[in-house]
């Protein structure tokens, strides 16, 4: 009897573990964070952004609104997953032969932005889907230019420096453009050569 008991109570005990750790999954992350309205306004409240729909949910006083690009002008929270405080601005980007608000991380901020978007991909034969970071930099003239991974885009931003870009990638042998940890430290020594 007194088996039967235990293995009913460790039974009931991993449903309920596998039932919340669902939950968990379904249920966003919400951040204490800031915001700054186009009219120049700031509020203070709990916010999740929706990286799927581009869209910025704010609650403040237990109202919990909804803000596209075209009200927000920039946000930020400290994320404690990734330890590090995280912050978003709009800027018009092209999107069907069309100038759109659009949301953007930044990465490096300088005279050349570095700048993130998330990307929602469906890996194939799955349900799942999987987030992918996809990388712009900003020139100084405020263009935003998809980031291919290609070390010329760089020479061409920056062309009176090409030798020091090059001797920085090739003593950074983990150079990827693919990965976050090199892409930021590049665009922060490009940076620290424009200054």
């Amino acid at each position: 009897m007194k088996t039967f008991t235990s293995l009913k109570f460790t039974l009931v005990f991993f449903c309920s573990l596998f039932v919340h750790s669902v939950l968990a999954r379904q249920q966003p992350n919400w951040y204490s964070g800031k915001v700054e309205l186009q009219s120049g306004e700031w509020l203070t409240g709990e916010l999740h952004f929706n990286t799927d729909l581009g869209l910025l949910e704010f609650s403040m006083d237990g109202v919990t609104n909804v803000l596209s690009a075209q009200k927000v002008a920039s946000f930020y929270y400290y994320d404690e997953e990734a330890n590090r405080m995280r912050t978003f601005i709009v800027e018009s980007f092209a999107h069907r032969d069309r100038m759109v608000p659009t949301f953007f991380e930044v990465l490096v901020d300088g005279r050349i932005r570095l700048l993130g978007r998330e990307q929602v991909l469906k890996v194939p034969f799955h349900d799942e889907k999987q987030k992918k970071n996809v990388y712009y930099f900003q020139h100084p003239n405020g263009q935003i230019v998809k980031y291919k991974g290609r070390l010329r885009q760089i020479y061409k931003t920056l062309p009176n420096q090409q030798d020091e870009v090059s001797f920085f990638v090739n003593r950074v042998k983990w150079y990827r453009y693919d990965e976050e940890k090199p892409i930021v430290e590049l665009f922060r020594y490009c940076n620290s050569l424009s200054e």
